[in-house]
């Protein structure tokens, strides 16, 4: 008690100032869950507690607020005993009050103790919802990041795993985090990017990735992902040993491990609880799947618009029988079934999940069914088509499915125009894109495969 006793007796009104309860009025005055509240005097004067009754945890505010000591302030203060105070002018009791602590002041006072009465609002720590678990940790990051940099280190039990903090935003005064692994992190790119943090100038950030694309927005564009966004806390655990950085924000469940190549969006964390041999295996299907999204399209219409004389007469004839009435080109129409699947796609995912599988039969099957039955597209597009769509769900990455998504049309494009010809071409340019891209100084096509950890 006497701590804040203390305190209290050290806040005097200083000359030619306005008082701190005056200005506080004024800046919550239109603010209707804003409280402040007489709880007694000291020395005379009024003693009063500014604070937003929708942030403040009721149990913390019983401990000023009740009276059942008789009105006797010194032993309601003393509840609080042993608590962390900071003394702050109306700026900095401000910017407190807004994250949910609370302002002891005197009624003439220029300044105020702030108590940390904060009530954190989040949910449960519950399962990865955008990241499926096979084998592993269970838990996924929440919306916290006081939970979320305890979940992390419940992954690494060492002193050698560091966390630096900063604030962003004018008007969210967002926190922000930067964990590193002392053995393992480069100095440079911890220092780069403690630079390029520290340097953010912004009103407000709500989440990770919006975060990314304002740490990169002083590159040029960049169509494929930079950094890998993840909410699971054994993925996290293993970058960081890798020497890998992860950037974290207050309000988001999302992650960034920086920096990530090409090839990191391709393993799931499951690749390392399972047999060596089998991990290898199920990344071959990835990459496999990874080339029939991106030409098997392509092939369809270089085949059976251009480049006829390279198949079997046999696969010629059954893919102009297959195409016998159908009105539009070749290029036409596989252009008409990929927006069909990529509506069906958005429509699955946008939609509640109660009606998501209906509009994804209705899509999928009656739809497609109705297509063929009307001679709109052949039938072996629509085997092509399912194909594709398969394929673009192994991506492990929802960014790189994204951009698989996209770039399926610029080959397709290509072999309309050129044949075989175009798709060797697009994919030339493909590969000369992605050897100039760097991710915050590593070139994006390091390695095919993945590093052992630095650490062992």
């Amino acid at each position: 008690m006497r701590d804040i006793l203390a305190s209290i007796y050290r806040l005097t009104e200083q000359p030619d100032s306005v008082p701190l309860l005056g200005l506080l009025n004024e800046a919550f005055a239109d603010s209707s869950d804003y409280r402040a509240s007489l709880i007694g005097a000291v020395e005379g004067e009024e003693l009063y507690l500014c604070y937003l009754d929708s942030l403040c945890s009721t149990e913390k505010l019983e401990f000023l607020l009740g009276d059942d000591s008789g009105g006797d302030l010194s032993f309601r203060l003393s509840r609080y005993s042993g608590a962390g105070l900071m003394e702050g002018e109306f700026q900095r009791c401000e910017i407190a009050v807004c994250g949910g602590a609370a302002v002891l002041c005197k009624q003439n006072s220029s300044a105020g103790l702030i108590l940390p009465l904060a009530e954190n609002q989040q949910r449960a720590i519950g399962s990865p919802v955008t990241e499926n678990v096979l084998q592993g940790p269970m838990n996924a990051f929440i919306e916290s990041l006081d939970v979320n940099t305890a979940l992390i280190r419940q992954q690494i039990h060492s002193s050698k795993l560091k966390m630096w903090e900063t604030v962003i935003g004018t008007a969210s005064h967002t926190r922000v985090a930067l964990f590193y692994y002392a053995d393992a992190i480069d100095p440079e790119l911890l220092s780069s990017l403690q630079d390029r943090i520290a340097e953010i100038r912004i009103e407000s950030i709500q989440d990770s990735a919006q975060f990314l694309r304002i740490l990169m927005s002083r590159k040029r564009f960049h169509l494929f992902p930079l950094a890998i966004s993840t909410e699971r806390p054994d993925r996290v655990s293993m970058d960081l040993l890798k020497g890998k950085a992860i950037i974290m924000i207050d309000g988001s469940p999302f992650a960034l491990s920086i920096p990530s190549v090409y090839t990191d969006f391709w393993h799931s964390p499951e690749d390392k609880y399972v047999n060596t041999f089998v991990a290898n295996f199920l990344l071959t299907l990835r990459f496999l799947a990874m080339f029939i999204n991106l030409f098997l399209p392509a092939l369809y219409v270089a085949l059976t618009s251009i480049n006829v004389d390279v198949n079997r007469l046999e696969i010629s004839l059954a893919a102009a029988a297959s195409r016998e009435g159908v009105p539009y080109p070749v290029f036409v129409e596989t252009l008409l079934m990929l927006i069909m699947i990529d509506f069906i796609t958005e429509a699955g995912l946008r939609l509640p999940k109660t009606v998501s599988s209906t509009v994804t039969m209705v899509g999928g099957v009656v739809l497609g069914q109705a297509i063929i039955q009307a001679n709109i597209v052949s039938n072996l597009l629509i085997i092509v088509v399912a194909a594709t769509a398969i394929t673009n769900f192994i991506v492990i990455d929802y960014q790189m499915g994204l951009v698989q998504r996209i770039l399926k049309y610029f080959i397709v494009a290509g072999a309309s125009i050129a044949g075989l010809l175009g798709i060797v071409f697009c994919f030339a340019c493909l590969i000369i894109y992605l050897s100039c891209m760097e991710t915050f100084g590593t070139p994006y096509l390091t390695s095919l495969w993945p590093k052992k950890n630095k650490v062992t």
